[in-house]
């Protein structure tokens, strides 16, 4: 499993739940926040397509980077993935689904990971969320830049629900609560075991930097 930076005092390896269900299994990531008045600040939920040996898990281009700050649409000069004109976006396997970025507090944003389109050698899906303001306009390439400008004490309510595809809950984090201090967080990773099934193995570690930061983890 990946180790961050600035992990919480007194944290555990973290324990895999054995979901049992096949190659083909769907799971989504629902984020949701509510913020103050005073406070505009806009999170974002994104995954990867990874491999890992046994050293970690590895991503080596770009089309693997489920992000919003991988779109055209975000970041002109360095995003790959394209935008739908509902706002949706996905890797070009399809095996990774973005409902949209969303910047309007209130409201909440899916990820849906689909097993069945997965590409063959990848087996492990890392997944993080991050905070940064939101008042730099709709599309602006340095976004990515600024995510040490907010953290998630800043918000009043932020939540992350991971759930299989029978709506079973899987991981659950109030990242407001928990992780306050930071401004990312590496929510854990679901995995595909040898013998077909998917494991979801909770992380819950936080830190603070950039999404460049968290890319140079896993590269």
């Amino acid at each position: 499993m990946l180790t961050l930076s600035l992990e919480k005092p007194g944290a555990k390896a973290p324990k895999k739940l054995q979901l049992s269900l096949s190659k083909g299994a769907r799971f989504t990531v629902k984020i949701a926040w509510e913020c103050e008045a005073d406070h505009q600040d806009d999170v974002d939920v994104h995954a990867l397509e990874a491999s890992n040996s046994g050293n970690g898990a590895r991503v080596t281009k770009l089309e693997s980077v489920l992000s919003t700050y991988n779109t055209k649409k975000m970041n002109p000069k360095g995003g790959v993935l394209a935008t739908n004109t509902d706002g949706s976006f996905a890797t070009p396997s399809g095996g990774l689904s973005h409902s949209g970025d969303i910047r309007v507090q209130g409201n909440y944003e899916t990820i849906t990971i689909d097993g069945s389109r997965i590409p063959d050698g990848v087996n492990e899906i890392p997944l993080f969320a991050t905070v940064h303001k939101a008042d730099h306009g709709s599309e602006h390439e340095s976004d990515h830049d600024s995510d040490d400008e907010a953290a998630f004490a800043d918000i009043e309510v932020c939540t992350v629900t991971i759930a299989g595809e029978d709506g079973k809950e899987l991981g659950f984090y109030k990242l407001s609560d928990e992780f306050g201090e930071f401004n990312v967080v590496q929510l854990g990773s679901i995995m595909l075991s040898e013998d077909g099934s998917w494991e979801y193995a909770p992380v819950g570690r936080g830190f603070t930097g950039t999404i460049n930061d968290v890319l140079a983890q896993f590269s």
